[in-house]
């Protein structure tokens, strides 16, 4: 058995009928055997159906008709993903558009947690966005046919003109709320149970005792006690865990998911730690321990509960570029990260193309003197989505990698947090080949 990048077809094989082709460029593959990759092979080098109809006869001995047949299964195969089709283009860039916004709605927050990735100044401490701004926003993404608002903080129902927020943004798009959970009330609940959204909560720690030495006394309970109200007020499936994964909690997030499946709570995000804004001064204490195969060893548990079955809990562990087939959302033009799709505005209206990319390089705009379509569309957008297509192929270690058009060289969000530069790869590159090597076998020995 041996994988193949498509164009050129590759040589050399290990043993076994089964092979895997590579689209070069798009994320698309193929699995054929002996006979089919030698069709492919003819069909790569320019000859036409008839042509390799032909020669599969002479050298097979078989009919006209059966080798016909070999011929147009494997070339229909070959079309229907794209190889046939000029699959030694140049990849495009992907065309900027707004379908969503991330607000950071304020800098206020009731709790101080070690872990927090944002570093508000003394003068911005107490800092909102705007009200009319918000509104003004909310109101240009749906008119441009964008379809989700994110609102975080600090913690956002500490804005002062939260309530109108959620009210205008209701009817509009899809709402997603990132909050401690520690401010929701039944009250609160109901208010939140009228309206088109999807509510986080951050749970660091199974028990009180782990939560609360993170986020502070009480936590924990405010927070399950919310969970709870949300529930009750029809919620249920709108609601996820989202950890923060470092020193503290590192044992104990196996834990996490058997407590959301204990509390009926359908998804859990494991969240890489930044060594960013409170996290850089708290380095010592909450992430000086953490190994890159503490991850793996976590990523590996995951993967062996869903393939199991073991949980009723959707997990998502912080593994980007790790897929064998492009989200539907994102076939258009086959690139899985969002960036290009979405604006984050931070509180004092600076834009950025990501979270993990809120730099003053990769500033875009401001939303008090711009539209978003402008800041979007604008020539830093366009340069970061230029780079988003040329990352696989420009950084060395990537443009010889099978895997390069499904990792697409990860998440350049995190090269950028933990390499500082995103032209190379995330810290899970080495890992992430491994893992579609083991994928990949296991697709090769399937009896299709």
């Amino acid at each position: 058995m041996s994988f193949f990048t498509y164009s050129p077809c590759e040589t050399g094989r290990e043993g076994g009928d089964a092979h895997i082709l590579f689209h070069a460029t798009e994320s698309k593959w193929v699995k054929v055997n002996d006979t089919g990759l030698e069709i492919a092979q003819y069909l790569d080098e320019g000859a036409s159906l008839d042509d390799v109809t032909r020669r599969l006869g002479a050298e097979y001995g078989i009919s006209a008709e059966a080798a016909k047949y070999d011929v147009l299964s494997v070339s229909e195969q070959l079309s229907m993903h794209h190889f046939l089709d000029g699959n030694a283009r140049e990849r495009p860039s992907r065309f900027p558009t707004l379908n969503s916004i991330f607000l950071h709605l304020t800098s206020r927050c009731n709790l101080s947690c070690p872990h927090c990735y944002t570093s508000w100044s003394q003068n911005e401490v107490n800092k909102d966005l705007p009200g009319p701004l918000a509104f003004r926003m909310i109101d240009e993404l749906a008119n441009h046919g964008g379809n989700s608002v994110t609102l975080s903080g600090g913690e956002p129902l500490l804005h002062p003109e939260i309530r109108k927020i959620l009210k205008h943004a209701g009817p509009k798009v899809e709402i997603r709320l990132l909050t401690n959970g520690t401010l929701i009330n039944r009250a609160w609940a109901d208010f939140l149970a009228d309206m088109n959204i999807f509510i986080q909560i951050s749970i660091d720690g199974s028990t009180k005792e782990i939560h609360d030495s993170i986020r502070g006394k009480g936590t924990f309970e405010k927070s399950l006690k919310a969970l709870e109200y949300l529930q009750e007020a029809g919620l249920r499936e709108r609601i996820n865990f989202s950890t923060t994964v470092m020193n503290q909690n590192l044992h104990d997030l196996p834990r996490i998911i058997s407590l959301a499946e204990r509390l009926d709570v359908p998804l859990v995000r494991f969240l890489p730690l930044r060594r960013k804004g409170k996290a850089r001064k708290e380095w010592e204490a909450i992430g000086s321990g953490l190994t890159i195969r503490d991850s793996e060893h976590f990523y590996e548990h995951t993967f062996r509960l869903q393939k199991n079955g073991g949980s009723g809990v959707d997990i998502s562990c912080g593994l980007s570029g790790f897929l064998l087939k492009m989200p539907e959302e994102f076939e258009e033009d086959d690139i899985w990260c969002p960036v290009g799709r979405r604006l984050v505005i931070d509180v004092n209206g600076d834009a950025y193309p990501c979270v993990l990319m809120m730099e003053d390089e990769f500033r875009l705009g401001n939303a008090f003197d711009d539209s978003l379509a402008n800041m979007i569309q604008s020539d830093a957008m366009i340069a970061v989505c230029q780079a988003l297509a040329e990352r696989r192929n420009k950084i060395k270690k990537c443009s010889v990698c099978n895997w390069r058009n499904l990792c697409q060289a990860g998440c350049m969000g995190q090269a950028l947090d933990n390499k500082g530069t995103i032209w190379d790869t995330d810290d899970f590159c080495d890992y992430r080949s491994r893992a579609y090597k083991e994928a990949f076998g296991r697709v090769l020995k399937i009896d299709d």
